[in-house]
């Protein structure tokens, strides 16, 4: 599986539509339930949930540019 979530988070383009797709979906179920007077309780932590596990994405796979400096001549 780390393989897999790695290769997901190096796809930049891919990573970012995902998230964009599940906070959209989750944005548009919101307004659904508002609009019939039902609960919203529960999207604002589903939305969190989404955010925390993208950082965590970042944390586990982010890329730490190194720079090398070098004083020799």
């Amino acid at each position: 599986m780390n393989n897999t979530l790695r290769n997901f988070y190096m796809n930049e383009s891919e990573r970012e539509a995902v998230k964009l797709f599940l906070l959209e979906n989750l944005k548009e179920l919101a307004w659904d339930r508002a609009f019939k007077n039902e609960t919203v309780e529960g999207i604002y932590e589903a939305k969190e949930l989404i955010e925390r596990s993208f950082n965590k994405l970042d944390e586990l796979y982010g890329k730490i540019d190194v720079v090398i400096i070098n004083n020799s001549r």
